[in-house]
């Protein structure tokens, strides 16, 4: 075996490279080898091993060679540079080549990101990079190439545009501004003039809404009920089907008031949402309908997730806004939606019962099971929204025993996991720590994302186009 020369510059933490080749230090004999030729020609195709040649992880991989040194220090340096660079160039692509390997203009690939189909990774400064697999995934299906088609069909659907929300490692912005601020500072009324588009106009001055029904069946589930009412809506509005953003304005305060009272069991009122949710449930305490108030302001938007984008193609059609925001709760009802805060309810009840909750967290890890209520596809670290709501909750109730496991439980899971809380955990906390009835988080992030929905549902109105993806067939042919 001819080892390569030994690298010392530039010093750590090295540049962002395509490949190393690494030989070890005294300092740590045996940490590093690399196998085979010399890196004298592109697309070498290596095995690298990482540990000591009878304990070790090989990674064969295919690298594009760069002629540049890196050198790999002790500590956290060698095995990070590592990954960084070798195994990243390997795995990862960057927009262009994605986008390249799809056929695809760079804005379809960030619709797959957000959609699930493509992971995605810090990459160098403010880059970001894409799982080769995953993009290979999406370009071959059943050994047939994607067929060839114009822009103008390949990304109906895909893109939509909007002026509601965008995502950074910041949280949400609604129509640029920081979700995390005007959850500490605002109302989820003037988040929804906000994404409304309202300008001047305060559509929240008006009467309470009217329930088109007595009653939704008691044993359907609390957004169950909602979607009872919002179907029976045009019962009590001849204008339901109206589409002018005037009479929409009005529609859409009477149904986020309906639906929020009917979230709750009580009867409908004009008084800000979140007091009407903390009526509901008997919440009194000014700090505690402050956290309310905020879980709703968080909910409100997050993108095109999956039941804004069935609300989008619900109105698209000319759907009335009841009926667009009904296609968007069917959505939301999922587990891996808005229920999701239920499971970490769930979850986080058997650790209260663990005598060790660190090493119920370790043996989760060791049978490679999923953490209910941590890491987010769209953030890299940490979701701002499940942050800034789990410090409010810290705040108002530092010595409540939740709130003491919910920090264990976050600390094992960042060194076992490497992975933060989200928004659904914090719900789920909030649910446990204020004494709310079963499915609260769910409630909450239901009544907030009403008015997301809502802004959804304008925005394509006035757009007056309708969504049509297009399918990839993978079935037989010819038959």
């Amino acid at each position: 075996m001819r080892r390569p020369r030994r690298m010392s510059s530039p010093a750590a933490p090295s540049t962002w490279l395509r490949v190393v080749s690494a030989t070890t230090t005294s300092s740590r004999p045996g940490d590093i080898w690399c196998l085979g030729r010399e890196f004298d020609r592109a697309d070498e195709r290596i095995t690298l091993f990482i540990g000591n040649p009878f304990s070790c992880l090989y990674l064969p991989l295919d690298l594009t060679i760069q002629s540049s040194l890196i050198n790999l220090d002790s500590n956290n340096q060698y095995i990070t540079t590592l990954v960084g660079s070798v195994a990243m160039a390997a795995l990862y692509m960057t927009a262009k080549e994605a986008a390249a390997e799809l056929g695809v203009r760079v804005e379809t690939l960030y619709s797959y990101v957000s959609r699930g189909f493509i992971r995605s990774q810090a990459g160098p400064g403010r880059s970001r990079l894409y799982a080769s697999d995953d993009v290979r995934a999406m370009r071959m299906r059943n050994g047939d190439a994607v067929p060839t088609m114009g822009p103008e069909v390949r990304d109906s659907g895909d893109i939509i545009r909007s002026s509601l929300t965008y995502i950074d490692e910041a949280g949400p912005h609604y129509c640029g501004r920081s979700a995390i601020e005007l959850a500490q500072h605002g109302t989820l009324e003037a988040t929804a003039t906000l994404l409304w588009d309202c300008g001047a106009v305060n559509p929240f001055n008006r009467e309470k809404p009217r329930r088109p029904i007595a009653s939704a069946p008691a044993a359907l589930r609390p957004v169950e009920r909602a979607m009872v009412m919002l179907s029976a809506w045009p019962l009590v509005d001849r204008s339901a089907y109206a589409l002018h953003p005037s009479i929409l304005w009005a529609h859409g305060v009477d149904l986020c008031r309906l639906v929020a009272s009917e979230l709750v069991n009580v009867p409908p009122d004009a008084i800000p949402i979140a007091d009407l949710i903390a009526k509901g449930w008997g919440v009194d305490g000014a700090t505690d309908r402050r956290l309310i108030s905020m879980a709703l302001v968080l909910s409100a938007d997050h993108e095109l997730n999956s039941s804004a984008y069935a609300v989008r193609v619900a109105a698209s059609t000319g759907a009335p806004l009841h009926a667009a925001i009904v296609a968007g709760m069917g959505a939301f009802l999922g587990p891996k939606h808005g229920a999701a805060s239920e499971r970490v309810d769930h979850w986080f009840e058997g650790m209260v019962r663990e005598a060790d909750p660190a090493l119920a967290l370790e043996k989760q890890l060791m049978r490679a099971e999923d953490l209910p209520g941590f890491g987010h596809l769209l953030y890299t670290n940490t979701d701002p929204r499940g942050k800034c709501l789990m410090d409010a909750i810290r705040a108002a109730h530092p010595d409540h025993s939740d709130v003491l496991l919910a920090d264990q439980v976050i600390d094992q899971a960042r060194t076992l996991f490497g992975i933060a809380p989200n928004i659904d955990f914090s719900l789920a906390l909030m649910k446990r720590v204020l004494k709310l009835p079963e499915g609260a988080g769910m409630v909450l992030f239901c009544a907030g994302r009403m008015v997301g929905w809502i802004g959804h549902a304008l925005e394509q109105f006035k757009s007056g186009a309708q969504i049509r993806p297009r399918a990839l067939y993978v079935g037989p042919k010819g038959i």
